[in-house]
């Protein structure tokens, strides 16, 4: 029917399209509205998720009670102190001389000299002799005095005499273990090296 009118009378067929234009408009207005609405929902929902998401529990380190060392310990550690000689400096396949260093342990240590190494003099340092290597008595044994002993369970940490031996923890013990094995040895006075 309103195209018969829009026939007749064009006037009232524009504003018959006119009225037909502006709802559309308001409901496209309406419809933006909602898209944006139901956007930030989603954001709002995406940030509940988000603060629903567990965290993993901290587990704290136990600390090590290393008491006071027997007096075993502490005399070996006299008789190492005493024993300890310096070594000499060994010369070998070093490169060059600026970038070497004795402070660092790559340098320190002895490589076959070769025709393309430094010359053989003494400045360079001595070339090894038997007789460099640690005394018998305190050869293997830990800076603090103890002997070291791997503990990677409970079982090993049983075995150690807390007089003469420390116990080492493995590296491949995860976090919940090493502070049960470290609770332990606090425990039984058993000194914990790392």
């Amino acid at each position: 029917m309103a195209e018969k009118t829009a026939k007749k009378n064009p006037t009232v067929a524009s504003e018959s399209t006119a009225k037909k234009a502006t709802p559309s408009v308001k409901q496209e207005e309406k419809k933006a509205d909602v898209k944006v609405d139901t956007k930030a929902e989603a954001k709002k929902e995406v940030a509940e998720t988000k603060k629903v998401v567990v965290k993993k529990k901290f587990i704290q380190y136990v600390k090590k009670e290393n008491k006071k060392k027997s007096n075993e310990a502490y005399n070996t550690q006299m008789k190492i102190n005493k024993l300890k000689t310096s070594h000499p400096v060994f010369r070998g396949r070093f490169g060059k001389k600026n970038i070497r260093r004795k402070s660092i342990a790559k340098w320190d240590k002895w490589r076959m000299p070769h025709g393309i190494d430094l010359d053989k003099g003494l400045q360079h340092g001595f070339r090894p002799k038997i007789g460099y290597r640690g005394c018998v008595e305190v050869r293997g044994i830990h800076p603090s005095g103890y002997r070291e002993v791997l503990v990677c369970n409970f079982n090993d940490l049983e075995k150690i005499d807390a007089k003469t031996q420390a116990a080492k923890l493995s590296a491949t013990i995860g976090k919940r273990k090493r502070n049960e094995i470290i609770t332990k040895a606090n425990a039984k006075g058993i000194w914990v090296l790392n």
